[in-house]
């Protein structure tokens, strides 16, 4: 039976987690949580020292509620506090600063025209010439036009340029960039210009840069010994986390066979660490005081694996749950799973708040919370007959429950749902165990220049097998669903279905198999009636795109986009920008027309040249308002019904003005639409969403 005394930490992170959710949400400042702790501690002393000692037992309830309330507010006060923009003395606060020294704090990604990294600003010059010293994170974007190298973590850089807000999404439902950093406590964003300069000759160490750079001569070893770019790819993805040099296409596959989290270094890697390292030191487990040698070599080799990964998030919170985990095991403490696992989030939620919005952080911890949980309950449901069997149904329970309390989110973040999942688990989980203890010797052996080719060698192949494997399965028939588009309420009530349907078996009771019945039916409802709305939806959308001019046409479940070559001519920019605010109204069907070319269908009309019709509204050149301008000038205007001549016809209304267009046509457009119209034009350069009725 279920106990919350076994689970103390339980009882504080969920009510701070719920608190750093308030503050997301609802941020009213830091008054009403302050008044709020003090008054429940007022009153937690109150009832402690006034009731007596049998009135204890029955105000426990209160004592417990007081406890919650403290925990709350507490969430809620970290997460102000982390936000270090609103304290004085960082650099954004400075007023008429114009240059900027910087120190690269993380690790440097190449771009074809730039260089870009996170940075810690030490100091701000204004236009008096003072110098200020302050804090702050910042996003840089190194012009390669003006370093002659690639920057490295610690090198410090002087930088003649004004720091901006990074701005939001400019698509709708495209993914928030400036909201994901916000949550790394970076808000602003630099530029490089012509005077950008290295300011010190000396490096700045620290353990994230020595880390990085033990990471930078692990990759090289690796690419020393395995020079085929997608097997090479892969084991720096698979052994370091570093995906640089991926190849898109095996990237895909994995994603579509749900093997995904192979690649990116997580609580699997260093669970795989921990336990070849406990396996190799059992020994000592017999001799006096042996287990303090073993407890210091568990932790000496997960943390230098941390270390090798260049300290990433996603490996840091899996050694810190294997840490306490080693710890109470050192100590004879007989520690409950899920305390140690409640406590190693509480950790590092108190260090960030926001990790709780990661997908890494929540998925990491829901396969953990599956594996523990629903695995020793699958487990018993067959007893294999010989040890190579159960092995086989160890690895199939726990890929099935690792699925099972992950893909509710999966959904909600990633919209699909690998079919083969348990297939392509069952056989990539073993070779790519193999392949990551065969990596570690490699680097082990890189001295040892015959032993390290002859490693290099056989990864080679192990993980060009491990590749077709990915690569066949997912070619399979119908290997993958996709097209799922859920909200948070759905999520909500996939996961309360999932738990009533768990505990159901476990106990029988059959009021929990008509709660899980009444989620299903609810989810359902919710599902019906999104695919109703959808059906009968009329949407004209003009995206925000740099040098394209882009605009989507939907009617019910089928889309028109309309755009130039160009920009059909490049995938990703669709991927990213397009589909997923298509996915989200619920699209099937989506139709690319080209608006060099002239097309005529039902309810679309385009007009080589002049412009394009939507139902009774119109994007079209308006010829004598661009007489100094560039052609990507457009106007939403309405149309007027003439069906006999088949012609777009047009009056003005409102006008839209494309990306492409630069300041000086910008303006010269402005005078000759007040010469026209005797008003001035009212522009809207962001993504724009009409609903038509």
């Amino acid at each position: 039976m279920f106990s919350w005394h076994k689970v103390p930490f339980a009882r504080v992170l969920i009510p701070y987690t719920i608190g750093i959710c308030i503050c997301y949400w609802f941020d009213a400042g830091t008054a009403p949580a302050i008044i709020l702790f003090s008054i429940t501690c007022f009153l937690s002393l109150f009832a402690r020292y006034i009731f007596s000692a049998t009135a204890h037992y029955r105000v426990r309830l209160f004592q417990g509620l007081f406890i919650s309330i403290v925990f709350l507010c507490l969430g809620y006060i970290r997460s102000l506090a982390f936000d270090d923009t609103k304290t004085p003395g960082h650099f954004f606060s400075i007023k008429h600063g114009t240059s900027y020294s910087i120190t690269v704090d993380d690790a440097v990604v190449e771009k074809k025209k730039f260089y870009r990294c996170y940075a810690r600003v030490t100091a701000v010059s204004d236009t008096a010439g003072n110098i200020h010293p302050s804090y702050g994170f910042v996003l840089v974007y190194f012009n390669k036009k003006h370093i002659t190298s690639k920057p490295e973590v610690g090198q410090t850089y002087y930088m003649k340029a004004g720091a901006s807000v990074i701005s939001g999404p400019a698509n709708p439902e495209e993914f928030n960039y400036s909201r994901y950093l916000a949550f790394r406590n970076i808000r602003h964003q630099l530029f490089s210009d012509s005077q950008c300069i290295i300011k010190s000759s000396s490096t700045e160490h620290s353990i994230y840069s020595e880390a990085l750079r033990f990471r930078d001569h692990c990759l090289s070893v690796i690419s020393r010994h395995i020079p085929s770019p997608g097997e090479k790819g892969v084991a720096e993805a698979l052994l370091l986390g570093y995906k640089d040099d991926l190849d898109p296409a095996i990237t895909q596959a994995f994603s579509r066979t749900g093997t995904l989290h192979v690649l990116a270094v997580s609580g699997m890697h260093a669970g795989l660490i921990f336990l070849l390292i406990g396996f190799l030191t059992r020994p000592l487990e017999k001799k006096k005081h042996g287990r303090w040698l073993q407890f210091t070599l568990l932790l000496t080799g997960i943390w230098f694996y941390a270390f090798m990964t260049g300290l990433s998030s996603s490996v840091l919170r899996a050694t810190v749950m294997f840490s306490i985990m080693s710890l109470g095991k050192t100590l004879h403490y007989k520690a409950n799973i899920y305390n140690t696992l409640f406590a190693s989030a509480f950790i590092l939620l108190l260090y960030n708040p926001f990790y709780i919005f990661d997908v890494g952080f929540q998925l990491s911890y829901l396969a953990v919370l599956g594996i523990i949980w629903l695995q020793p309950k699958l487990g018993r449901l067959y007893a294999p007959p010989n040890r190579p069997v159960k092995y086989a149904w160890e690895l199939l329970t726990v890929s099935l429950a690792a699925q099972v309390l992950t893909f509710p989110v999966s959904l909600f973040y990633f919209h699909q749902f690998p079919n083969y999942f348990l297939i392509s688990n069952m056989l990539i989980i073993p070779l790519t165990s193999f392949i990551l203890f065969g990596l570690i010797i490699l680097l082990a052996l890189s001295w040892i220049t015959p032993a390290a080719v002859l490693a290099g060698k056989g990864l080679l192949y192990a993980i060009r097998f491990n590749n077709y494997l990915v690569t066949e399965i997912d070619s399979l028939p119908y290997a993958l669903s996709e097209g799922f588009y859920i909200d948070v309420v759905q999520v909500t009530l996939l996961y309360a279905a999932v738990i009533c349907l768990i505990t159901f078996f476990s106990s029988g009771k059959k009021w929990i198999l008509f709660l899980m019945l009444t989620c299903v039916f609810s989810f359902s409802a919710l599902t019906a009636s999104a695919c109703h709305k959808a059906a009968r939806q009329k949407i004209f959308v003009i995206h925000s795109i740099k040098g394209h001019d882009v605009f989507s046409c939907i009617e019910g479940r089928k889309a028109y986009i309309l755009a130039d070559s160009g920009f059909f001519n490049d995938p990703s920019l669709f991927a990213y920008h397009i589909s997923p605010y298509l996915l989200s109204k619920g699209v099937s069907e989506t139709k690319k027309l080209n608006m060099e070319k002239s097309f005529v269908s039902t309810n679309i009309r385009i007009k080589k040249g002049i412009g394009f019709q939507f139902f009774d509204n119109i994007m079209t050149i308006q010829h004598s308002c661009i007489k100094n301008t560039r052609k990507r000038c457009f106007m939403l205007i309405k149309t007027i019904d003439s069906p006999n001549t088949g012609m777009l016809q047009c009056n003005k209304n409102q006008v839209i003005i494309s990306n492409a267009i630069s300041r000086s046509a910008l303006k010269n457009l402005n005078k000759e639409y007040f010469k026209l119209y005797g008003k001035p034009l009212k522009l809207n350069k962001k993504a724009t969403v009409f609903i038509l009725h």
